[in-house]
């Protein structure tokens, strides 16, 4: 049974383990230390990456932000072994024992949901982000997942010392922030005809915040929700955050904003005040507390 990494160190730690483990409200079985290991979202591979699961990651699927590596079929030396999911017969041909995704859809087809895999043998695990219901405190919810992942996987003292250095950068964004007027900042995913954005449930909403700043629209009880111009121009954010992904770069986002109309006339685009981070960066992971932290001095650096 997986247990609390702090007792899990006090026992020595540094072993895989089988048997019983939490994830997403369930439990879930693991018949023996995983050896071959999928990862079917970036940030989910990132994640195990830095537990030191790279000899035993045997594929990555789904890069969001990384065109160097989908060009060359390898991500930081594992093989991309498909652009967006992989069907259920390529998943199956890997024989994989532990296959670990980061958002719910992964494991949306049927035979790759997480009771079709465990039926097979294989054991799932997905982040706690990516949960139907997951923590409210996202920066707990990545800890939480470093503590089991690193149990499973025995990088107990691995997992430890990212959870320890992830709760360092917050501190430092928040000193970072200290005495600064909280900047209003609209965060924008993706634009093509409309603005894709996120409310007050997002988990942007939570980055801002403990970068010292404020969603514009943290008043929209919603995750994921589409802005309309005038909302935009009405509230005219001090700031504009882009994800970065390779569907739609933060470039190209700019490029749009400065063209359109309506759009250019907002204080920020006009006072050329945006901030980019990488799509994964955006979301729960090993990269949260450093997202945090370069957001808060990227706002600091853009302040009016």
């Amino acid at each position: 049974m997986v247990r609390l990494l702090a007792l899990a160190l006090l026992l020595g730690g540094g072993n895989a383990i089988a048997g019983d483990y939490r994830n997403c409200g369930q439990n879930w079985r693991m018949a023996a230390p995983p050896q071959r290991i999928l990862a079917l979202n970036q940030h989910a591979a990132d994640l195990l990456l830095a537990l030191g699961a790279g000899p035993r990651l045997i594929g990555v699927a789904y890069l969001d932000d990384d065109g160097i590596a989908v060009r060359d079929g390898r991500y930081r030396g594992v093989p991309l072994v498909a652009r967006k999911y992989p069907s259920a017969e390529a998943v199956y041909a890997l024989r994989p024992d532990l296959v670990v995704a980061g958002f719910v859809s992964a494991f949306d087809f049927g035979s790759l949901s997480r009771g079709a895999l465990a039926g097979r043998g294989i054991a799932s695990y997905l982040l706690d982000g990516g949960c139907p219901v997951h923590r409210d405190d996202l920066f707990a919810g990545v800890e939480s997942d470093l503590a089991t992942l690193g149990e499973l996987l025995g990088e107990q003292a691995t997992a430890q010392a990212l959870i320890e250095a992830q709760r360092r950068e917050l501190e430092s964004a928040a000193q970072i922030a200290v005495g600064a007027r909280p900047l209003r900042v609209f965060y924008l995913d993706s634009f093509d005809n409309d603005l894709q954005s996120q409310g007050g449930r997002g988990m942007v909403s939570q980055l801002l915040r403990a970068a010292g700043a404020r969603n514009l629209f943290e008043d929209v009880d919603l995750r994921g929700f589409t802005a309309n111009v005038e909302q935009l121009l009405a509230r005219d954010p001090d700031v504009i955050l882009l994800a970065d992904a390779l569907w739609s770069p933060a470039a190209q986002k700019i490029r749009a904003l400065r063209t359109d109309p309506a759009l250019s006339r907002l204080r920020a685009v006009r006072e050329d005040r945006f901030v980019a981070l990488p799509f994964t960066h955006l979301f729960p992971g090993v990269h949260s507390g450093r997202a945090v932290r370069e957001l808060a001095q990227a706002l600091h650096d853009t302040k009016p």
